[in-house]
């Protein structure tokens, strides 16, 4: 009895295995990134190192800030890590606006417009 559940288990677990790497594997040529990019989003990619994202979009907003590109700065997110970013939009005159789950974050202290 064991001999036969341990075979019939075997048998669809190859199935399983095999209809996931049809799946799972992409396809020569396709790429999320040359999406993204071909509908005019701006893409970068960046290291597996901890807080990566966040440094390079802080170093972006500033670049941004630096060429005088905004008007505004517009955070949708309640992330404190990027309070140094909204104080610098705030000393450079630049109008701010947080949008974020909690009622009274760091982001929104500092920001001219809060929404929740």
């Amino acid at each position: 009895m064991r001999e036969h559940l341990v075979g019939n288990y075997s048998m669809r677990m190859e199935t399983y295995k095999m209809a996931s790497k049809a799946t799972l594997t992409p396809k020569v040529g396709y790429s999320l990134v040359v999406k993204l990019k071909r509908v005019w989003f701006w893409v970068r990619t960046m290291s597996d190192k901890l807080q990566a994202a966040d440094v390079l979009l802080r170093n972006y907003m500033v670049d941004m800030m630096d060429k005088r590109r905004f008007g505004c700065l517009v955070f949708v997110s309640d992330d404190s890590d990027f309070v140094e970013v909204l104080q610098e939009a705030t000393l450079r005159c630049l109008k701010t606006g947080v949008a974020g789950y909690m009622n009274d974050g760091t982001l929104k202290r500092i920001a001219d417009v809060c929404f929740s």
